[in-house]
C-alpha cells in the first residue's frame, strides 16, 4: 500500500519538473486526496532533497495543509530555501502548524542570517506565540530598525502585555513610523491602560494619527468606555470627536447621556460625530435633541441630524424632512427625499411630487424613484409633467417612474421623447412606450395608432432635443 502512495505521489510531483500544465494548486490538491500519514514522510523528503523549486513549494504547501508537526525541522531550514517563492510557502506552512513549531523556530531567534530572523520574527506573530513575547522583547534593543519594526507588529500580534512598556514609550517617543506601528499594536494588546497614551497622541498629534488611534481604541473595546466618556470633556477638539466615535461604535447604551451632551459641543466636528454615534440607538427619547439640530449653523451638522432623525424617530421625522425641503443646502434637500422615499406612505406623494422640480438633478432624481416605489396612480401626471427633464439621468430615471407605474396615460409623451433624438434617453423613453402599450392591450384600451410624422413635424422636436441636453 505505502507503494502506491510513493507512486502516485511521485506521479504528481514528476509533473512538477516538466513542462506540463500541472499547476501547483491542482497538484496540490490531487496530494490531500492522499493518506496523509503515509504521504508525510515523503513530502518531507521531496522538500529536503528536490533540485526543483516547484515540488519544494507544493511539498511545502501541503505539508502546511496537513498540519505535519513532524515536518516542523526541514520547514524551518527551508526559511533559507535559495527561492523566496518556497520560503514564503514554508513560513505559511510553519504559521498553519502553530505552536508545536514555536520552539524550534525560537532557536533561530539569534541567527546570524538576517533573513532567516524576519522569518521567524512574522511567523512568531502569526502564531501568536506568547511564551516567544520576552524573547522577542530582549531581542528588540539588538536588531536593525527594519526588524525592530516587525517585532512591534509580532509584539501586537502576540497580544502579549508585557510588552506595553516597550510599545507605550515608542508611541511618545519612537518617531513617527514607530509610533503608527506602535499604536496599532497597542489596540491588540486590548489593554485599557493604554488608552491615556493613545489620548494623549490625539492631542498632540491628532489629524495625522486619528485614524489609528480611533482604530486602537476600538480594538481595547468596552473596558475603554469610562475612560472615552471622560474623553468628551477633553480640552483637545480631536480627543472628543474620536471619543465620540469609538463610543457610537461600541453601542454601549452607559455612554448615550453623555453622547446626547455632547451634542451641543462648540465644536461642528464633535456634534457631527456625536449625532452619527447616537444614531445606532434605536430610542426616541433622541429625536427632540436631534430636532434641534436641525437650524444647526454646520451643514453637515444638519446633514447628519437628518439622517439619524430617520433611523430614531421613523414616521415621526415625515415632518421636520418635509421642512427640510426648503433648506438652502441641496445635500441637505437629497437627504429629506430620501428619507420621505424610504419611510414611504401617501402622506409624502405631494412632497415627492414637489421636489420634482428641485434646481438640484440628484433630489429630482431621487424623488422620481421614490415616487416609482410609493406604485400610487396619483404620481402619473406629475411625472408626466417633469419628464422634458434637462438632466439627462433625472430624465431617466422620471420615464423609468412612469413605466413602473404601468399607466398608459404616460405613451404619448413617451412617444415624443422617443421621437426627440436624445441620446440614451430616447432609448429609454421608447422602451418604456412599448411596455405601456402591451399593459393597455392586455387590458383591452384601445390606444390611437401612433402616426408617423413627417419630416416638418421630425424638426420639431429638435428644440426639445436641445433643452434636455
Amino acid at each position: 500500500m505505502m507503494d502506491g502512495v510513493r507512486q502516485q505521489l511521485q506521479r504528481i510531483l514528476k509533473r512538477l519538473e516538466g513542462r506540463s500544465e500541472a499547476t501547483p494548486e491542482e497538484s496540490l490538491q490531487q496530494i490531500l486526496s492522499l493518506p496523509a500519514k503515509k504521504v508525510t514522510p515523503l513530502l518531507i523528503d521531496a522538500l529536503e532533497k528536490s533540485p526543483h523549486y516547484l515540488v519544494r513549494l507544493v511539498s511545502a504547501m501541503a505539508l502546511g495543509e496537513l498540519r505535519a508537526q513532524e515536518a516542523v525541522l526541514s520547514l524551518v531550514a527551508t526559511l533559507s530555501d535559495s527561492s523566496l517563492t518556497v520560503q514564503r510557502a514554508a513560513a505559511e506552512a510553519l504559521a498553519k502548524i502553530g505552536h508545536p513549531a514555536v520552539a524550534a523556530l525560537l532557536e533561530h531567534i539569534n541567527d546570524e542570517d538576517l533573513s532567516m530572523r524576519r522569518w521567524v520574527i512574522q511567523i512568531l506573530g502569526k502564531i501568536g506565540a506568547k511564551e516567544a513575547a520576552p524573547v522577542l522583547l530582549e531581542r528588540f534593543t539588538k536588531e536593525a530598525t527594519e526588524l525592530q519594526r516587525l517585532i512591534v507588529e509580532a509584539l501586537g500580534e502576540i497580544g502579549s502585555r508585557k510588552a506595553f512598556k516597550l510599545l507605550t514609550e515608542l508611541v511618545q517617543y519612537g518617531g513617527a513610523d514607530f509610533s503608527r506601528t506602535a499604536i496599532e499594536a497597542l489596540g491588540k494588546l486590548k489593554d485599557p491602560k493604554a488608552i491615556p497614551f493613545l489620548l494623549d497622541i490625539l492631542a498632540r498629534d491628532g489629524a495625522e494619527l486619528r485614524r489609528l488611534v480611533r482604530d486602537a481604541l476600538m480594538a481595547i473595546g468596552k473596558e475603554s468606555m469610562p475612560q472615552l466618556v471622560k474623553a468628551l470633556n477633553h480640552p483637545n477638539q480631536t480627543v472628543r470627536q474620536v471619543a465620540a466615535e469609538v463610543l457610537g461604535s461600541m453601542g454601549d447604551r452607559r455612554a448615550l447621556k453623555e453622547l446626547v451632551k455632547a451634542l451641543k459641543d462648540q465644536d461642528p466636528l464633535v456634534r457631527q460625530s456625536a449625532v452619527q454615534a447616537i444614531a445606532r440607538f434605536p430610542d426616541k427619547s433622541l429625536f427632540e435633541p436631534l430636532c434641534k439640530l436641525l437650524n444647526d449653523p454646520d451643514q453637515e451638522v444638519r446633514f447628519q441630524a437628518l439622517k439619524a432623525l430617520v433611523q430614531v424617530g421613523k414616521n415621526l421625522a415625515k415632518p421636520y424632512l418635509k421642512k427640510s425641503l426648503q433648506d438652502p443646502d441641496w445635500l441637505i434637500r437629497l437627504t429629506a427625499v430620501q428619507g420621505l422615499s424610504q419611510l414611504g406612505g401617501d402622506d409624502v406623494l405631494e412632497s415627492l411630487c414637489e421636489a420634482l422640480k428641485d434646481s438640484e438633478w440628484s433630489v429630482r432624481y431621487h424623488a422620481a424613484l421614490g415616487l416609482s416605489r410609493l406604485k400610487n396612480p396619483k404620481a402619473v401626471l406629475p411625472l408626466i409633467q417633469a419628464v422634458f427633464d434637462p438632466h439627462p439621468q433625472a430624465a431617466i430615471q422620471i420615464i423609468r417612474a412612469l413605466e413602473e407605474l404601468g399607466d398608459p396615460r404616460a405613451i404619448d409623451i413617451l412617444r415624443r421623447i422617443a421621437s426627440a433624438n436624445i441620446p440614451e434617453v430616447s432609448s429609454v423613453a421608447q422602451k418604456a412606450a412599448r411596455t405601456l402599450q402591451e399593459i393597455a392591450q392586455s387590458k383591452g384600451i384601445s390606444l390611437p395608432t401612433p402616426k408617423r410624422p413627417s419630416r416638418r413635424a421630425r424638426s420639431t422636436t429638435q428644440p426639445v432635443s436641445s433643452t434636455v441636453k
